[in-house]
């Protein structure tokens, strides 16, 4: 069982978070630790119990990955549990292992393109995967206690490791985010008159890029997917110049 909860960064994730946890858990307490307007809205809408660091069972880092590498410094003398929900993982599990950090990397496979405690909602998990990376670092009983935590919220645990999670979600989040975004701006000067599939492939386009900076720095396998896709476009277009649309029928069907 949870206690206490210290969540640094009170925004979408975080937020949610913290609302799915108190549902799970409610006599839990929960610290937030964030800008003074964003912990002020937090405290406003009942996220968190109180503003600032506390002794805790777990420690969230929820903020943005290049935050996430900082903060890492401060938890190597601790002996509380510390986990993330960077959308990368191999250089903070690096540097988590390298410092001797009690901490299992985590990656819940849920977001939406707002951004704040007010797009905060206790569902956000519910049937997500939620990978967990194991490290050398990891205390005994980690692993296990932060899949009861995941199935908790509703989300579904899977093991794997940084690696393989970075080079399968530069694929399946990371990649479907660049094309998104390059489509609504190649399509900008025309979405008054688009239609709703056009609108539903560029829903992804809203999300900041505050969030998306560290994880283009950090995801080392997604330049090789979007090479692999560019190379899939020029088949198509070459299928297309040459009116030859038996491979654009295989990729329909």
């Amino acid at each position: 069982m949870l206690s206490t909860v210290t969540i640094y960064g009170t925004g979408l994730l975080g937020g949610s978070l913290a609302l799915a946890l108190r549902r799970a858990y409610p006599a839990i307490r929960i610290a937030g630790v964030d800008k003074p307007a964003v912990l002020e809205q937090a405290l406003r809408l009942r996220i968190i119990d109180g503003a600032g660091p506390e002794t805790s069972d777990l420690v969230v880092l929820a903020t943005p990955i290049g935050d996430i590498l900082k903060l890492l410094d401060q938890f190597t003398s601790k002996d509380t549990l510390v986990t993330d929900v960077g959308s990368t993982k191999a250089a903070i599990c690096s540097k988590a292992d390298r410092l001797g950090v009690p901490f299992i990397g985590g990656h819940p496979m849920a977001g939406a393109e707002q951004s704040g405690p007010d797009a905060a909602n206790a569902d956000l998990f519910r049937n997500a995967p939620y990978f967990l990376c194991r490290l050398k670092s990891t205390p005994d009983g980690a692993f296990e206690r932060m899949h009861d935590v995941a199935r908790s919220i509703g989300a579904v645990p899977r093991e794997i490791s940084p690696e393989d999670h970075d080079r399968l979600v530069a694929q399946i989040s990371h990649l479907p985010q660049i094309l998104s975004t390059l489509l609504a701006d190649h399509a900008a000067a025309h979405m008054d008159v688009a239609g709703p599939g056009l609108r539903s492939m560029t829903r992804l386009a809203a999300s900041p890029f505050h969030v998306w900076r560290d994880i283009l720095k950090t995801s080392g396998f997604l330049p090789h997917e979007l090479q692999f896709f560019i190379e899939r476009l020029q088949r198509i277009l070459d299928s297309m110049e040459a009116g030859n649309l038996d491979e654009i029928e295989r990729l329909f069907k």
